[in-house]
């Protein structure tokens, strides 16, 4: 296998023949980069055949880099495949498999006359792009633009909405939060205020922790205050519990070694699944890389997953997900996670409900595993010890 290529993937695995048919095209697309500097992105989707094997549902390995030459400094080489065509094919930025208006000459990527500049910022294959736009007529100076298929472009237009409209209805609220500029329905993009500040994973390291953490835990709570109304997502516990089952199954066809342990904490999942279903307003993907800081004000973006959901379902993720992206040592990681959850409380009200908090921990853990397998992220190294940690 290449280096890097699914690493945690195991001999007796009913994904490794797919992943043995894959290794030649994916070599040849590491060989096309000749040690030029990328950024990979991956993602493998199975599905478990009755007989016990599994089936393609799709497959992509993006190569992504800077490129001066282009002329939103950004390329990308896409390898594709799927159940409807199982044979890989290249496509090169702005070609996309999922988003073919990318490369249209009326396409978003194109200035359309106005002058605009754009500058490719995240781009994450079959799902979505966001770029900055300079000079964009009827823009702000720079503006951010997310282009994505429909139905995503209009659940994150109404969002995007609601929440605005919600902290409108707020005249306490401190939070600031990206305002929607405009639609652009027939070129798949949405245009957003630009905020000021640096990503709170980044900025962490000059800020002083206990205060930075008293100030997420507030500011998330008060996010989850907001009075968002008509959003069309609503999470309940049979969701959760269906995403553990998922979970579980996937990490049993990368690691078969594993699967009894997966399966033994999804079977517990289940069984002490919380009673209820306690919902407030929920970013849908809280994390400190959405949190930007500014010494104004910080405010919250990334809006377009916004959910109903049980609040300690986000908290529970927060406080995962500072362990992964803040890369401190585990008694600062420590510090930071009881700091966030102390001043979460403090703003609610109320003391914590451990053990709903800590069932939610335990599934935020076992999906985030399995999505790291499927994103070929995960090591065995890694498949080993959260699973040990959770079964213990």
């Amino acid at each position: 296998m290449p280096r890097g290529f699914f690493p945690a993937v195991e001999p007796d695995s009913p994904v490794l023949p797919l992943l043995d048919r894959l290794q030649p095209a994916v070599r040849a697309e590491i060989e096309h980069h000749a040690g030029r500097a990328t950024t990979v992105h991956t993602e493998l989707r199975t599905a478990l055949r009755p007989a016990g094997d599994v089936e393609l549902r799709r497959f992509y390995w993006s190569m992504q880099r800077p490129d001066p030459r282009s002329p939103v400094g950004f390329g990308a080489r896409t390898l594709y495949c799927d159940a409807k065509a199982p044979d890989p094919q290249t496509y090169v930025f702005p070609a996309e498999p999922a988003l073919p208006w990318l490369a249209d000459a009326s396409g978003p990527l194109r200035s359309a006359g106005d002058g605009a500049r754009i500058e490719v910022l995240r781009y994450i294959p079959l799902r979505r792009l966001t770029c900055r736009v300079h000079d964009g007529d009827g823009l702000p100076p720079a503006a951010i633009a997310k282009i994505k298929r429909p139905g995503g472009l209009d659940r994150a237009a109404r969002a995007f909405a609601a929440v605005q409209e919600a902290a409108g209805r707020s005249p306490s609220t401190t939070l600031t939060l990206p305002r929607l500029l405009r639609v652009d329905a027939e070129r798949h993009v949405l245009f957003l205020e630009q905020l000021p500040g640096e990503p709170l994973n980044l900025a962490v390291a000059r800020l002083d922790l206990t205060t930075a953490m008293e100030q997420l835990g507030a500011l998330h709570r008060e996010l989850q205050e907001l009075d968002v109304r008509g959003l069309g997502t609503r999470r309940g516990t049979a969701d959760w519990v269906e995403d553990a089952r998922q979970a579980a199954t996937q990490i049993g066809l990368f690691v078969p070694s594993a699967s009894r342990a997966a399966e033994s904490v999804y079977a517990d999942l289940a069984r002490t699944a919380p009673e209820g279903d306690p919902v407030l307003y929920s970013q849908g993907d809280f994390l400190p890389g959405q949190v930007l800081c500014h010494p104004d004000g910080w405010s919250v973006i990334d809006l377009d997953d916004s959910r109903y959901a049980d609040p300690l379902s986000e908290v529970a993720a927060m406080y995962v997900g500072l362990a992964r992206e803040l890369a401190m040592t585990a008694e600062r990681t420590e510090l930071a996670r009881q700091t966030y959850l102390e001043a979460y409380a403090r703003r609610s009200g109320e003391r914590l409900d451990r053990r709903r908090f800590e069932w939610f921990v335990v599934l935020v853990e076992l999906r985030e595993l399995g999505k790291r397998l499927v994103k070929g992220r995960a090591t065995a190294d890694e498949v080993t010890s959260v699973l040990e940690r959770l079964t213990g």
